[in-house]
């Protein structure tokens, strides 16, 4: 049996990794897991998976554990169960916050299914070099990144010439600059292909989701940025590929569903059965790919600029995308305001708040506090 910890069970990838998981109670346990407050659906968790510990974020959160259920509760809470003795910590929680947790768990030695590309893009190099030194293996879950890293397996490293990142191109793909300027929140929620939650679903809208993409992508592979090209495939059945020297491409696809790059996640180094159908090629009819609009969609070269300026510029660019995002989802900037404050974020702060890593939470929260005044 491997024992496992899921931060953000009640999410999007918490959800798809408990239908994982029932597919395999003879392989797996899972034992801890966490919420924001959703006290009713976390204890039901609890109870189906026999799980020995629930963390709370919210103070306030009413829970009526099961006997036996031990609660942790706070801001803590999260370091906590990460860092209690398990086979496999999956990371699902979204934005910068669950950084802390994802350092936690690799300081207990803990190995890490990674979700949360954020704390990746924050950390840097130094959160990859403190795992190494741990011992801890990351896998990445992101379904692009989990492409990656299967596709790598093909050929050595020195053998890699480029990494090809795909992108379904959000609900406004095919929207031109004139109706961007009035897009809606609801609008921008509404992903054409993933179930995502409002945070996702938002950066795929505004392809900042490709951005912090594509710093993962250079930070997890060690990928100059300009070796990495994003292209827009609107069906996201091509997951990712890697271009190799001598000219072959190796790719993988799957249906659009996180159960795929869950599963391996967890069950890495082998594969098991996900619950995916296999994927009809005749159904297909064809994989199509355009380039992204650069004009419509400046995220990804900002972020490249942002890998340029070095860790502190990626956490800048993180920060920026977090605040500026909320503003919009609460009416108080336009859709086409979140890339240009990105942009003057990396212009006016891009180097402003370097830091060790075991100083990036309280960096992030001065960058993210340093852009809501910017906004305001």
């Amino acid at each position: 049996m491997k024992s496992v910890t899921i931060l953000g069970v009640t999410g999007s990838i918490g959800q798809s990794a408990l239908r994982f998981l029932r597919l395999h109670r003879d392989k797996f346990s899972l034992d801890h897991i966490s919420v924001g407050c959703n006290a009713e659906q976390a204890v039901a968790i609890a109870r189906e998976f026999n799980c020995q510990s629930l963390g709370v974020a919210d103070e306030a959160c009413d829970i009526d554990l099961p006997d036996g259920v031990k609660l942790y509760r706070g801001a803590q809470a999260l370091c906590e169960q990460a860092a209690q003795p398990v086979d496999v910590v999956l990371g699902a929680v979204s934005g910068s916050q669950g950084l802390p947790a994802i350092l936690a768990a690799i300081n207990a030695g803990n190995r890490v299914a990674l979700a949360n590309k954020e704390s990746l893009v924050c950390g840097g190099t130094a959160l990859l070099e403190r795992a190494r030194a741990k011992g801890v293996p990351i896998i990445p879950v992101d379904s692009e990144h989990s492409a990656m890293f299967q596709c790598l397996l093909a050929g050595k490293r020195e053998e890699v010439h480029s990494i090809i990142l795909t992108a379904s191109g959000g609900p406004f793909r095919e929207h031109s600059l004139e109706q961007l300027k009035s897009a809606t929140a609801k609008a921008a929620l509404n992903h054409p292909n993933w179930s995502m939650g409002p945070k996702n679903s938002l950066d795929s809208a505004t392809l900042a989701n490709k951005g912090l993409e594509l710093i993962e992508t250079c930070y997890f592979f060690d990928m100059a940025p300009e070796d990495v090209t994003v292209v827009i495939h609107p069906t996201s059945i091509f997951h990712s590929a890697v271009q190799y020297c001598d000219g072959s491409v190796i790719a993988q696809l799957g249906e659009t569903d996180m159960a795929g790059a869950i599963g391996y996640g967890l069950s890495y180094p082998d594969r098991i059965e996900t619950g995916l159908n296999p994927l009809d090629l005749t159904a297909l009819g064809g994989l199509d790919f355009y380039p992204y609009d650069s004009v419509r969609f400046p995220a990804v070269d900002l972020a490249r600029r942002a890998i340029h300026l070095g860790q502190s510029g990626t956490l800048m660019f993180n920060a920026a995308n977090e605040i500026a995002g909320q503003a919009f989802l609460d009416g108080r900037i336009g859709f086409l305001d979140i890339a240009r404050h990105i942009e003057t974020a990396l212009n006016k702060g891009g180097t402003k708040f370097k830091a060790g890593l075991d100083d990036i939470v309280r960096a992030d929260a001065e960058a993210k506090s340093w852009c809501e005044d910017w906004i305001h």
